[in-house]
């Protein structure tokens, strides 16, 4: 005859300890998968912004250094964001060389970013 405590198999306590250990690590996994969404949406946004900045330089570096002029903010829809361009330009050491900062700023569900590209155009 067996007695009750040689029986194989798990107790409900033990069961109920692996599930909630296991329930811990799910939950981490959560929120880790929930971060990486938000970085790759924020990183998707960053290059974005990035290419309308270049965008504009290139524009910058086609103008005589000595006709660059300040370019009012622009809005610019890439996808289902909306960013805000603007340049200002300002003269660099005594010949005809212009500092030219191009800023970008738009707003997601994350908040409001903004990115700045600074470039030193002269003939």
């Amino acid at each position: 005859m067996e007695r009750p405590g040689n029986s194989a198999g798990f107790t409900l306590i033990e069961l109920l300890v692996a599930a909630s250990i296991a329930s811990v690590g799910f939950l981490g996994l959560a929120a880790l998968h929930a971060n990486s969404v938000r970085t790759v949406a924020v990183g998707k946004n960053i290059t974005a912004a990035t290419a309308l900045a270049q965008e504009e330089i290139e524009i910058m570096r086609r103008t005589a250094a000595a006709s660059l002029v300040n370019v009012a903010s622009q809005n610019v829809t890439v996808g289902h964001v909306t960013f805000s361009r603007s340049a200002t330009v300002a003269p660099v050491g005594p010949g005809s060389a212009m500092q030219v900062t191009v800023n970008v700023g738009w707003s997601d569900q994350f908040g409001a970013h903004t990115f700045a590209l600074v470039s030193v155009i002269g003939q």
